[in-house]
């Protein structure tokens, strides 16, 4: 069967596609052409332009069987932009999904996620999983930990900060990681695409070695640092001088939000062996220094 990946140009959509075009026909749904190319050679027909319109939507998932949803994130340009990205373009998916007969929606989300979160980020998530379980699919709903992998912001931050003179820990140094391997995600995600059960529920899928943020510092920047903690709007100023690039306001919310398991565990459910810690970071930047990289 065929299996959709809605904003597939992300890290995670280039973790998974190759995984998902081992057993199944994958087809990419993006709006940059530029990523087009490189999704094509992962093995994925790739469509572009039709996230916006429901109805076109359906048109290209006609014989898909599990669409698998990743737009959205925390960097987007207003309220309303955040809003849309991951709230509305969940429910144009979820429409377009029940139009063209699709049977399983699997969507990406965060903990902390709720409708009624005062956060704007978690509330447009929480409303997006919401538009899921009602939604009379069979779903899954994966609460991820941050990621470890290249690309992911909360990671590229985390370095970051790690390379400053002193050293940048975002949010407090005492809040609680279990940062999961984007090859982990990956995995999980290609697993709730193909288990062979009547799926609906929503799981949390963390890494296996909990740290703090200030520890997680230690382990980049070495044991003798003395860190500075950077919230808010301060942060957000930094960071984006940091990165190179303007970041949006709810960046540093979701960067120094919620970021332990607040559902059933995704990995066992999942069959999903967990990278230990110091292996995934090890590993995710020996990948970004390697010869040919920028």
């Amino acid at each position: 069967m065929a299996v959709m990946v809605t904003g597939a140009s992300g890290p995670i959509g280039h973790a998974l596609v190759p995984l998902l075009a081992q057993k199944d026909e994958v087809r990419a749904a993006v709006r940059a052409p530029a990523s087009a190319e490189s999704l094509r050679a992962l093995g994925a027909k790739v469509t572009l332009d039709r996230l916006d319109d429901a109805d076109a939507l359906a048109d290209v998932l006609r014989g898909v069987f599990t669409i698998v949803h990743l737009v959205g994130g925390p960097d987007q340009g207003d309220d309303d932009a955040l809003l849309d990205a991951n709230h509305g373009s969940t429910v144009r998916a979820v429409a377009a999904a029940r139009s063209a007969g699709v049977r399983r929606f699997v969507l990406v989300s965060v903990p902390g996620a709720s409708p009624g979160s005062p956060v704007p980020f978690l509330r447009a998530k929480g409303l997006a999983e919401e538009v899921v379980t009602t939604s009379g699919l069979q779903h899954a709903v994966i609460r991820s930990a941050p990621v470890i992998g290249a690309g992911s912001l909360w990671f590229a931050a985390t370095v970051a900060g790690a390379l400053q003179d002193p050293p940048v820990v975002w949010g407090p140094g005492d809040r609680s990681l279990a940062p999961v391997a984007l090859g982990d995600l990956a995995a999980a995600i290609a697993v709730a695409d193909d288990l062979d059960v009547d799926l609906a529920g929503t799981w949390a899928l963390e890494g296996p070695d909990p740290v703090t943020s200030d520890e997680l510092l230690s382990m980049l920047a070495g044991p003798a640092v003395v860190p500075e903690h950077l919230e808010g709007e301060t942060a957000r100023v930094r960071l984006s001088g940091l990165l190179g690039r303007e970041l949006g306001a709810h960046v540093v919310d979701a960067i120094t939000g919620p970021a332990r398991a607040d559902a059933a565990p995704a990995a066992p459910a999942f069959g999903v062996f967990l990278t230990p810690l110091e292996r995934a970071v090890r590993e995710t930047l020996a990948t970004a220094t390697a010869p040919g990289r920028g």
